[in-house]
């Protein structure tokens, strides 16, 4: 039997038949086998990229395939197929030939039985070197490696920007807010209010008004409120405007 120079669909669709995964290696990049309808067409075959595209390729582009995650080069097929034929006429009469008209007749393996089809794929797979083998699974144990590697990172990134996030609330949440309200244990007003004064030992005792502001004074200890009266007094009337320090002053 005469050796193959290149592969073509008849070669790729004995794998195809023996429903293991098929891959051919075109141009750079691997096509994979979908079903036997890809290859066919005796001249360009089909085949689905690593997007799911379908993909056409000429038979004599294939550099080698991918069976079963084991490479099969035209020189590995062909002499699995010099010691599958060894084999067949080994200990008896050479078969005869069939006819070549008869055979192209019958279309190659797309004319023939399944079983007759089928070459001897074990040896095929055995003649793979252990190196290319190797180079196979390395470079799926990168491509796993690094896929867990930028997870790893994705997951840390997303933790550290949570944490600095919680830190910006916590850090917010911490700031004094100035808004003119006084809040005591035993009071709380602001500016509006109305107050009254409830230091009995001062001259304005009793008077009542509405908090025009509240504010910080030089040299004083704690905040003071100014109000305008609203009602009268031995010592206040309507429309005065008193400032006392706000521990003698209370909301009403």
């Amino acid at each position: 039997m005469a050796e193959a120079k290149f592969f073509n669909n008849n070669i790729i669709g004995q794998y195809v038949l023996t429903r293991v995964p098929v891959k051919v290696y075109v141009d750079g990049r691997f096509l994979t086998i979908t079903d036997v309808d890809d290859i066919e067409d005796p001249l360009m075959g089909f085949g689905m990229d690593e997007n799911g595209s379908m993909k056409h390729f000429a038979y004599t582009s294939v550099e080698h395939l991918l069976i079963h995650g084991n490479m099969v080069t035209i020189d590995t097929y062909n002499k699995g197929m010099a010691a599958a034929y060894s084999d067949d006429t080994e200990g008896g009469d050479k078969k005869e030939e069939e006819p070549k008209e008869d055979a192209e007749e019958k279309g190659g393996i797309f004319g023939k039985k399944k079983e007759e089809s089928f070459t001897k794929l074990g040896d095929l797979i055995s003649e793979a070197s252990q190196e290319e083998v190797d180079a196979e699974i390395e470079g799926a144990e990168a491509q796993i490696d690094a896929a867990k590697a930028k997870s790893k990172a994705a997951k840390a990134a997303e933790k550290e920007t949570i944490k600095k996030a919680k830190e910006k609330i916590k850090a917010a949440q911490a700031q004094p807010i100035d808004d003119g309200v006084i809040k005591e244990e035993h009071y709380t007003f602001g500016t509006g209010d109305i107050v009254k004064n409830k230091n009995p030992k001062c001259k304005h005792f009793g008077s009542m008004g509405i908090v025009d502001k509240v504010m910080d004074l030089p040299n004083m200890v704690g905040k003071v409120a100014v109000y305008t009266v609203t009602n009268n007094g031995d010592t206040y009337k309507t429309g005065d405007k008193l400032t006392k320090t706000v521990d003698q002053l209370e909301k009403i």
